[in-house]
């Protein structure tokens, strides 16, 4: 079906899509995966289209064909023989937030994608689609017939405008999925589908960290699945959303970790922390991580552990906050993160 970019006007101009476009609706993955891989760069798919049909408006995304995600059925949710949950990546944000199999398996999603805009947005997002946003800036989300002419890298020009000096090429804009630090520091999956078949990895391996091109999703492939392991004796976790207006804005940081004690309920035997929203991708901490494991985990070394974090992370400067408030931002809130996660790990 061709859509004309008039029948997408709109009331008040600005949020006109002027340019034709194809648009489709396979009934299976593998036909849309088909039909990518057949169109390539060309096309796109949509899935609740809450991000592609913004950048669309405002010119970053111009696909000439739209492949829509929304005629193919959502696998159910279930827990496997291996204890992980399987859940459809076509599956809404909405739907994850107040399903009680999440909560009971995989509290900090359900957590992180309560999170997410606001109750309209998360009834048609995806967890797919959240996943594999776009990064953003404050000069590359905006209309450039409205207030910036020259295009920035991203839009194939020949400047970083918010950051000109810059190496040729480099992209400073930010990834700002809510969801996917919640699942790195779950240690979760996914299985990705191509021309070839079904390829499961770890969630990292989505991420490229490079603002032009922040997934390494190839064109003909597809995000289908999310897998979360089930939870360990004594394990823990915390998650935050730093925000201006709570869930109705994109992030300022995010921060989420899962620890486990040994059986004196004091000392950290495993642990892993992701924070979100401050760079090109998703960081996992590492050196922070390291002094946790071994340590008890008492509200000063809390404190401490803290400030490393704070120190280890490098958080671009983006959308008006400074690398030193980022910085502290992150100190104060994933230091009652741990609080919460140890508080949880002494629980369970």
């Amino acid at each position: 079906m061709m859509m004309v970019g008039n029948e997408c006007r709109q009331a008040g101009g600005r949020d006109m899509i002027l340019f034709e476009f194809e648009h489709e609706n396979p009934v299976l993955a593998e036909d849309a995966v088909a039909r990518l891989h057949e169109i390539e760069a060309e096309a796109r798919f949509m899935a609740g289209g809450t991000d592609l049909i913004p950048n669309m408006r405002i010119g970053i995304a111009k696909p000439a064909h739209v492949i829509s995600l929304t005629r193919i059925p959502r696998e159910p949710m279930a827990v496997g023989a291996d204890g992980w949950l399987r859940i459809d990546a076509l599956t809404t944000l909405s739907e994850i937030e107040h399903s009680a199999l999440v909560v009971g398996a995989a509290p900090i999603l359900a957590a992180s994608a309560h999170t997410v805009a606001g109750n309209q947005i998360r009834q048609r997002a995806t967890l797919g689609g959240n996943l594999c946003q776009e990064t953003r800036c404050l000069y590359l989300n905006q209309q450039h017939d409205f207030q910036f002419v020259e295009p920035c890298y991203k839009r194939g020009g020949d400047c970083c405008y918010p950051f000109p000096k810059n190496k040729k090429e480099v992209c400073w804009s930010v990834y700002m999925s809510d969801i996917a630090p919640a699942l790195m520091a779950w240690g979760a999956d996914v299985t990705v589908l191509g021309s070839g078949g079904e390829v499961r990895m770890p969630i990292e391996a989505l991420f490229t960290g490079d603002g032009l091109r922040p997934m390494t999703l190839n064109p003909g492939e597809m995000l289908r699945f999310v897998h979360m392991p089930p939870a360990k004796p004594h394990m823990g976790w915390g998650y935050h959303k730093s925000t201006v207006r709570g869930g109705l804005e994109f992030g300022i940081a995010v921060m989420a970790l899962t620890l486990r004690l040994e059986d004196d309920l004091e000392t950290c035997a495993e642990a892993s922390i992701a924070i979100g929203a401050v760079n090109e991708g998703p960081v996992k901490l590492v050196d922070t991580v390291s002094a946790m494991i071994g340590k008890k985990l008492t509200k000063a070394a809390l404190t401490e552990l803290a400030d490393m974090a704070s120190r280890e992370i490098n958080p671009l400067p983006h959308h008006g906050f400074s690398k030193p408030y980022l910085r502290d931002n992150i100190r104060v809130h994933l230091r009652r993160a741990m609080q919460t996660a140890l508080a949880r790990a002494q629980e369970s």
